[in-house]
């Protein structure tokens, strides 16, 4: 493997996909992310002036790749629209305009990088009975790249929380054909050996994370409701010593399925703390959470679980030479 290995980071949210990348020796040359609160906690981190991550990537069209420099691995945690019919009978790169992914597509074509790294919900596979996930594989292809993907989950990989996200990783024609074909990594944890505790802040927690009676008696009617009408959508309760928690959501208590951590301390449950949120996800403990509640459990939400990415760019870099 090279050790001046480039790579540029799409959709960067806080900076997830970042943190394994630059451990790893890999220098960012460019970033993307055009929510305001995210750009904060990630110029922050990296010491990132907020005036050099690039805003909306839908100008990248317009401005042209020229404004991307050049790289060896491209890497994005994308959002991703159903594609448009028109253009059906057009090239695989037609039928992506109008989305995020034409967006990512149109610097794979100008820039060739090395690699390309991509992270999804596990939806997507099925999203418009899988039209749009098979026009994103056959644009990679079409492009020049060999495409593998596969559905992970954060548990198998050191994180007690279960949570399984979609990766694409395509490698360059020319470098597949030289050597082995790229190969995810293989589970590394055992589940019953995780520990939600792990990831806790120290007992006692903040006192402002209990919740109060009103919402506490709140929670459990919306679960007796929701069991009536056989829904079974509720908060979800845990203690320091599950094996493990749900999947955060970016509307972490708001999206009515609360990852709730039981102190049995004679209180009320209570709500993760903005690091404990981060820490579910894989951040280390140097990383700063955004100071605002809501954002920062909304960030980490977002983000994508840290080991997991390490473990795949782990098997990665060693093809990329």
């Amino acid at each position: 493997m090279r050790d001046d290995l480039k790579f540029i980071d799409l959709f960067a949210g806080v900076g997830g996909m970042r943190i394994p990348l630059e451990k790893r020796g890999l220098k960012c040359v460019f970033t993307s992310e055009i929510d305001t609160a995210a750009r904060a906690t990630y110029s922050k981190n990296f010491g990132v002036d907020d005036s050099d991550i690039f805003g909306n990537l839908f100008e990248i069209e317009h401005v042209g790749a020229d404004s991307v420099p050049d790289h060896d691995l491209l890497v994005a945690g994308f959002p991703c629209q159903p594609f448009s019919q028109a253009g059906k009978r057009k090239g695989f790169a037609d039928q992506t305009r109008g989305t995020l992914f034409f967006s990512i597509l149109q610097i794979i074509l100008a820039k060739k990088p090395m690699a390309v790294l991509l992270e999804n919900v596990r939806g997507l596979l099925s999203q418009d009975k899988g039209r749009s996930f098979t026009i994103i594989v056959n644009s990679l292809e079409e492009a020049g790249y060999e495409v593998s993907y596969k559905v992970l989950n954060a548990r198998d990989f050191g994180l007690p929380q279960n949570r399984q996200r979609l990766f694409i990783v395509a490698l360059r024609r020319d470098l597949a054909e030289q050597g082995p074909s790229f190969e995810f990594p293989e589970p590394v944890t055992a589940r019953e050996s995780l520990r939600l505790g792990d990831v806790l802040d120290q007992y006692p927690p903040e006192e402002s994370l209990y919740i109060s009676d009103r919402i506490w008696a709140s929670h459990k009617a919306r679960r007796l409701r929701n069991r009536e009408l056989g829904r079974g959508f509720s908060y979800q309760l845990f203690t320091r010593n599950s094996n493990y928690a749900a999947t955060i959501s970016a509307r972490y208590y708001k999206d009515g399925s609360e990852i709730l951590i039981d102190e049995q301390d004679g209180k009320n449950p209570r709500k993760l703390s903005r690091q404990e949120a981060l820490r579910l996800q894989g951040f280390p403990d140097w990383f700063e959470p955004h100071p605002s509640y809501a954002q920062a459990t909304k960030q980490a939400g977002n983000a994508v679980p840290v080991p997991v990415v390490d473990a795949i760019v782990e098997k990665l870099l060693p093809l990329m030479s």
